[in-house]
């Protein structure tokens, strides 16, 4: 019988680190597996570099994903600080540089996504930052001390929560979006309007349904011009603008890309010698009959786990309802599910207070839900909302119904 080539997992992420976890704990795969990662650090969580390591509350060792022995430990080969440079698959074989080739039988594309960029005059001058990776986190953390006023670029939840934190350190923000309220496209008008007020009422300047014209400045930053004609100074950009899946070393490879590497259920790609999990993944999801891509680090977790399951010859469906967690001004959000804009929306409790929930419904259906410091609340949203029963709106509104007797099943009067 031929030697097994082994798999190369492309890609030292949270879903890669997943995977080559479970490929050796969870099914004993015992084969070569190599983790090829671009960075020269061991594969970190990202949450913490807009929230704790941003502040300096998290320490650096408090990001790895792994116990830093496992590797060494269940001979997992590392190859750090050395990107992909061309994929044959029908060779089989990964290169690295330009005289390293590593050969596979099955290989993990776990490249992840890269920070969109802003396209305006003055985008790159000294002074405008990204954040996506630790060394993105910690210069923008001392940018951040030395900052007179910080202009943020995206009212999503990277830049909700880079707003956050520049607050946290006194520094005068301003958040500029196009949209109408902050994570309009997630959360609706309504929900978004309350974290608005959650920003404003912790002095941050909002100016929402405007966008960046320029950055202005002479060899580094001195403020920005809105589409409106606004000048806001600042000495400081953050850009939030979202992110593009890293594809090129797949679509280069002939895989199938469309917003995303294409997959599967199972996340495998149009070739049969190929999977690919994470943010760079675009996967068949059965509960939404769609593909959808994914950024949070629950899906990270979720594909690195299957993908492993898939690679020896176990493939288990992807169906769960994603989540995600951000905290702003002390405050943790939760949220589950994917909404949609036509979904009628039922809130309990008041926005801004703890334990302040809404839900969407599509057609009766709870379809997503969000909560702050929920107390514990959020598993059993998830499962109010894997559920997919009909749900009585006014029990949802009732704040003296407890999240754990939302579902339809659920005994009531539990005191």
């Amino acid at each position: 019988m031929p030697a097994d080539p082994g798999i190369v997992i492309i890609g030292a992420s949270l879903a890669g680190a997943q995977a080559a976890r479970a490929l050796r704990l969870d099914h004993g795969y015992d084969g070569p597996l190599t983790l090829v990662g671009a960075e020269h650090h061991l594969p970190y969580q990202r949450p913490a570099l807009s929230k704790g390591y941003l502040l300096g509350a998290t320490e650096a060792a408090e990001l790895d994903v792994l116990d830093p022995r496992f590797y060494a430990a269940q001979d997992v080969a590392l190859a750090l600080g050395a990107p992909a440079t061309l994929l044959d698959l029908d060779g089989r074989r990964v290169k690295l540089g330009r005289n390293v080739e590593l050969p596979f039988g099955q290989v993990l594309i776990a490249t992840g996504a890269r920070p969109r960029r802003l396209r305006v005059p003055g985008a790159d001058l000294d002074g405008v930052h990204y954040l996506r990776d630790r060394e993105d986190s910690e210069r923008l953390g001392a940018a951040l001390r030395a900052a007179s006023a910080v202009v943020v670029v995206g009212a999503g939840w990277l830049g909700c929560e880079v707003a956050a934190a520049a607050r946290a350190l006194g520094v005068p923000t301003t958040v500029v979006d196009p949209l109408p309220t902050p994570l309009y496209h997630v959360l609706g008008d309504r929900i978004g309007g309350a974290v608005a007020r959650r920003h404003l009422d912790h002095g941050v300047e909002l100016l929402t349904g405007d966008g960046v014209e320029a950055v202005l400045g002479t060899g580094s930053v001195e403020a920005v011009r809105t589409v409106a004609g606004r000048r806001v100074p600042a000495d400081l950009v953050v850009v939030a603008v979202g992110a593009v899946p890293e594809t090129g070393l797949a679509e280069a490879a002939g895989l199938r890309v469309d917003g995303g590497i294409v997959t599967d259920g199972h996340l495998r790609t149009s070739h049969p010698a190929a999977l690919a999990a994470g943010d760079v993944a675009r996967h068949r999801h059965p509960r939404y009959l769609k593909p959808v891509r994914i950024e949070h680090w629950d899906n990270a977790v979720v594909h690195g786990t299957a993908a492993a399951a898939t690679l020896v010859g176990e493939p288990v469906t992807i169906d769960h309802v994603p989540y995600f967690f951000s905290t702003q001004y002390g405050s943790t959000l939760e949220y589950v599910g994917l909404p949609t804009a036509s979904d009628r929306v039922v809130t309990r409790g008041e926005p801004g207070e703890p334990g302040f929930t809404a839900f969407w419904l599509d057609r009766g259906v709870p379809v997503a839900a969000l909560t702050m410091d929920g107390q514990d609340a959020a598993g059993h949203l998830r499962a109010l909302v894997a559920a997919g029963h009909t749900a009585d709106p006014r029990r949802l509104a009732d704040p003296g119904v407890p999240a754990a007797e939302l579902l339809p099943h659920a005994p009531t009067g539990a005191s």
